[in-house]
């Protein structure tokens, strides 16, 4: 007999996201950044996406927060998860400016003479690892053929922006998650 599988629980569509194609259009591409993969969920959590998919992103009670909306309970889904052994992290390092992206800024070029404030920062890539790929899978197939369509085109999109422009339109859409904010400014908003 075998088993069924379908999205049933908030660890469940972490996974299936993880799984679903991205901007390069391949399975599994792994999503970049927690504050990503936090705006990610909260759009779906706020209706933007498979309607089943929708529903259960509403298990996450999303508040406003410092970089926008923001819950706990994924990060603690996302520890579960790794434990487990269906997800992979992968430290990430990388410079930001405070007024645009700067994919040519070479911080060893001594050439480079752009007044522009950097900091760096440390984050982390979210990959599905051998058997998350097999959990993942299973619950993408469960999903009917709309609702994966709409999760590829949703991650493609969403993805594909910088993580400013990102926050930019969470900021826009949703500004009651960004009465917090620590970066509203350095946004232009």
């Amino acid at each position: 007999m075998s088993q069924t599988f379908k999205v049933e629980h908030s660890p469940d569509l972490l996974l299936v996201l993880l799984f679903a194609p991205g901007p390069k259009k391949k399975e599994c591409e792994p999503i970049e950044g927690i504050t990503r993969l936090q705006k990610l969920i909260f759009l779906l959590n706020q209706g933007k996406g498979p309607n089943s998919l929708v529903e259960i992103a509403k298990e996450y009670d999303y508040k406003a927060h410092k970089m926008g909306p923001y819950t706990d309970s994924l990060r603690e889904d996302l520890d579960v998860l790794i434990s487990f052994g269906l997800v992979g992290t992968e430290r990430l390092r990388y410079l930001i400016s405070d007024d645009k992206d700067d994919p040519d800024y070479d911080v060893d070029d001594p050439d480079y003479k752009q007044k522009v404030k950097r900091k760096s920062v440390e984050s982390q890539k979210f990959f599905l690892t051998k058997n998350g790929k097999g959990a993942g899978d299973d619950l993408w197939n469960s999903l009917s053929s709309k609702d994966r369509y709409a999760l590829k085109s949703f991650k493609a999109f969403f993805c594909s922006l910088t993580l400013r422009q990102l926050l930019i339109f969470v900021y826009d859409k949703f500004p009651q998650f960004a009465v917090k904010s620590e970066i509203k400014k350095q946004l232009g908003l």
